[in-house]
């Protein structure tokens, strides 16, 4: 899961209340237009929200909706023209509600939570300067309403929110959060969310808020320190959840594809195919399909989901490692000239701005055929075949390998020891890994000590997870650095607080 996967997540949470107020209703039609926004039906929850403007055309949560509406219309379709049309719109919604009373409580909460949807879609579309000043605006009006109203629950989970979204931001930008008085850390976030959780599992008043925190939670346990358990009861919980809740069944790929359950993440995408027909165009889906297509090694459905999502997609991110994995479906099917124009592509089209279109466009620029074994291997493991991967590993004959592809081998080793339970062999391969692989600007080495922390950090030997942390955060590496460096630092903090 990348960061921006990650920030679009946050915002899913953020909708109003299941409680009256006289310009802050939730009433039925806006009940039926948040179901809509959830199955990404965004034209009826559009007529809907008409429907309510002509009956009480003072209840602020009509252009709050709508300020939802087109934060997920931009985001999801990262059409730059979407982008800049609804940008000079979003002042409209912004001042009804503004004209709450100061009293209510709803007034900064919901102003705090379209601030923060701009802020990032300011961010994504690279207007970095007043996206932080956006965000800024977002942090310090949940954080005085939390202090005005602090029997509101939903300011817990709102800041709890803003402080994962803080301590994910790198370092290299931690002046910043100085500068503006920003203080948080994933820990706290994800206690103030995991409480709230509770309460909008028991209470009804907050029970309208549980699909998207139980959305949200799962994408923070996916991404940040996994807890097995917590994900199990997750995916079981969105698994009961219809088919036409769209933003839920994405989570619900997403848990599948990394937990390793890709043929049921197949079986998942073809269940949904008829129900993406009557919603907002989500592209990204095709991208995933792909993904997951092509770690079953069905090379033409792979190659067409993407051409799908390269054709449709109006953003740029993923684009690279779109046309990259097009090129693994032709290198797999033994046809290297089809391989090496689709690498020309790589280096044309999309930008850098994720870690997998840094990886692509390196891997393009080398212009080299990967080793197919290897290459088999790692997409096997990645859609949870373990054994079949194993075996696979087991029966290559590495004496002609460079260096770097010696590497690969022994780090997949590592990981697929690890996921069948085979500890000492897992460590053994992660030392070996990280000895062979420092130096050179792939993840694998950085990886493997993360990976070695966690082992021990389960089997109680603290000082040596603590070791293998600090040993990733002190690697210079360049691909997946952000991703991979968080995840050791939240680590090193645990062991430490042990």
């Amino acid at each position: 899961m990348t960061k921006h996967q990650l920030l679009f997540v946050v915002l899913l949470i953020f909708f109003g209340s299941s409680t009256a107020y006289p310009q802050v209703q939730f009433d039925e039609n806006c009940r039926q237009a948040y179901n809509h926004i959830l199955s990404l039906q965004l034209d009826e929850a559009e007529a809907l929200l008409d429907d309510e403007e002509k009956q009480h055309p003072d209840n602020a949560y009509v252009p709050y909706l709508r300020n939802y509406i087109d934060f997920i219309s931009v985001f999801i379709s990262q059409d730059d023209d979407l982008y800049n049309l609804l940008g000079d719109q979003k002042s409209n919604h912004f001042s009804k509600v503004g004209q709450l009373s100061d009293t209510n409580r709803y007034k900064k909460l919901m102003l705090g939570n379209m601030h923060l949807q701009w802020a990032i879609s300011k961010i994504i579309f690279g207007d970095l300067f007043t996206g932080a000043i956006e965000f800024n605006k977002t942090y310090h009006l949940i954080e005085d309403n939390t202090e005005e109203f602090p029997d509101f629950k939903l300011n817990q989970l709102s800041m709890g929110v803003l402080h994962i979204i803080v301590g994910l931001v790198p370092d290299k930008y931690g002046w910043l959060l100085g500068l503006l008085s920003l203080e948080g850390d994933i820990d706290e976030g994800k206690k103030e969310l995991s409480e709230f959780l509770s309460v909008a599992k028991s209470q009804d008043e907050y029970n309208a808020y549980y699909p998207e925190t139980l959305f949200y939670s799962g994408f923070i346990e996916m991404n940040i320190y996994p807890d097995k358990r917590k994900l199990d009861q997750i995916l079981q919980d969105v698994s009961h959840v219809d088919d036409s809740v769209l933003l839920l069944k994405f989570l619900e790929l997403n848990l599948l594809m990394r937990s390793g359950a890709n043929d049921e993440a197949l079986i998942l995408f073809r269940r949904i195919a008829n129900k993406k027909i009557h919603t907002y165009p989500f592209a990204y889906l095709d991208y995933l399909y792909g993904e997951s297509q092509l770690r079953s090694l069905n090379t033409d459905s792979a190659r067409y989901n993407y051409t799908r999502f390269i054709t449709n997609y109006r953003g740029k991110n993923y684009i690279k490692d779109a046309w990259r994995k097009k090129a693994w479906t032709a290198f797999l099917n033994d046809d290297t000239t089809l391989y090496f124009n689709y690498l020309k592509r790589v280096l044309k089209e999309g930008t850098m701005q994720l870690d997998v279109d840094k990886e692509a466009y390196h891997e393009a620029q080398k212009g080299l055929l990967p080793d197919k074994q290897l290459l088999t291997a790692r997409l096997l493991f990645d859609g949870g075949y373990y054994e079949k991967t194993q075996d696979l590993l087991n029966n290559i004959d590495t004496s002609g390998y460079t260096a770097l592809q010696q590497v690969k081998y022994i780090y997949r080793l590592a990981r697929v020891s690890d996921k069948l339970g085979a500890v000492t062999k897992a460590k053994t391969y992660y030392l070996q890994a990280i000895i062979k692989g420092t130096g050179f600007p792939e993840y694998y080495a950085a990886n493997a000590a993360f990976k070695l922390g966690e082992i021990y950090e389960r089997e109680g030997e603290l000082k040596l997870a603590e070791e293998s942390y600090a040993l990733c955060l002190d690697m210079d590496f360049e691909l997946y650095k952000n991703s991979i460096t968080t995840r050791a630092k939240e680590g090193l903090k645990r062991v430490r607080l042990r």
